[in-house]
């Protein structure tokens, strides 16, 4: 004698089986949709981490600053900057004759001046600097964009897609900074 619970359980296999691969295959689709998404839009939806080195010679004035940069778009066309790092001035003999250091936060209101070039002119709107940050108008004159340091100030950068997981930062005079982001799934 055959049971109907056999025959039940062997439909319901048939209806089910070729079913799992295909969820998983859709899946898939829609999370590469979702990455294809995520790199349309680059660089303005994931925050990165770089580091900025600049050396810079004025008439006697010789002048080196070594920091990490942390850099992510806010909501309402706001951009934050954290700088953090030592700034030196040496003679002219290469002796270091002051130390400085740099702990900041910088707010940025932005214009998206270019979609074809990338180009971002950002305006400083607020800085905040931290209680042991001692960098001088003088040393910051010689080390850092004038928004970095003067609220006001406007700079215009260009933030280009390096490859899958770096932001270059740029001026229209020099790369300022290579951000790297790492993105978790």
């Amino acid at each position: 004698m055959i049971s109907d619970r056999k025959r039940i359980f062997q439909g319901w296999k048939i209806i089910v089986l070729p079913l799992i691969p295909t969820v998983f295959i859709l899946l898939f689709i829609l999370h590469g949709f979702s990455v294809k998404k995520d790199r349309a839009v680059f660089p303005v939806n994931i925050p990165c981490r770089g580091n900025m080195i600049v050396e810079a010679r004025y008439d006697n004035q010789s002048a080196k600053l070594v920091s990490t940069l942390y850099f992510s778009f806010l909501d309402n066309h706001k951009i934050l900057v954290s700088l953090s790092g030592t700034g030196y001035l040496y003679d002219e003999k290469g002796n270091i004759t002051q130390r400085k250091t740099l702990l900041r936060n910088i707010y940025y209101d932005y214009i998206h001046e270019s979609t074809h070039s990338s180009t971002y002119s950002l305006t400083s709107s607020q800085i905040n600097i931290d209680s042991v940050d001692n960098m001088d108008w003088q040393i910051s004159s010689l080390l850092l964009l004038n928004s970095f340091f003067l609220t006001g100030h406007t700079d215009t950068l260009a933030l280009k897609k390096y490859d899958d997981n770096t932001l270059l930062i740029e001026s229209n005079q020099s790369p300022v900074a290579l951000c790297v982001f790492k993105k978790i799934f």
